[in-house]
């Protein structure tokens, strides 16, 4: 008796009845259940490892544009810190007193002096001109005298 008959004869034996005949073959389908899993498997490591992938090259583009703010943001600073030193030397090349100190050693020009000056007169009648030119020559030394002594203190 084959090892299929005994097993019928015993299960008929509790009360249940299977059919077993030697040409009936229990298919399996483990192989390509086996396949299939393993497909799967390898499916979703491939996708577990593009999406890995995938968010470590969208840190490195973050880490990239921000390091470029960075650099532009020290540019900026740079920038604004030379604006302010030109700012700075055009507050004191601007300055008059720089000016007139420059003027005065570089071009060595001075204030006018009052023998630099000419008045003009326009009073009619010849009696006051004459009298106006004496005094006048007068006033032109002891002013003459002022502005030198004003110059040389400047």
């Amino acid at each position: 008796m084959s090892a299929l008959r005994k097993e019928a004869v015993e299960l008929q034996e509790y009360g249940i009845e299977k059919d077993y005949s030697p040409k009936k073959r229990i298919k399996t389908k483990k192989k390509n259940n086996t396949f299939i899993e393993s497909l799967k498997n390898s499916a979703m490591i491939a996708i577990t490892f593009i999406l890995g992938i995938l968010i470590v090259y969208n840190y490195a583009v973050i880490t990239d544009k921000q390091m470029e703010l960075n650099n532009l943001s020290i540019e900026i600073t740079n920038l604004n810190s030379e604006i302010d030193k030109y700012n700075i030397a055009l507050e004191s090349i601007k300055n008059t007193n720089s000016i007139e100190e420059m003027a005065k050693v570089y071009l060595g020009m001075n204030y006018p002096t009052r023998k630099q000056t000419v008045f003009l007169d326009f009073t009619y009648g010849s009696d006051t001109t004459e009298e106006n030119n004496i005094m006048a020559k007068d006033e032109n030394l002891l002013v003459g005298l002022i502005d030198k002594v004003r110059s040389f203190i400047r």
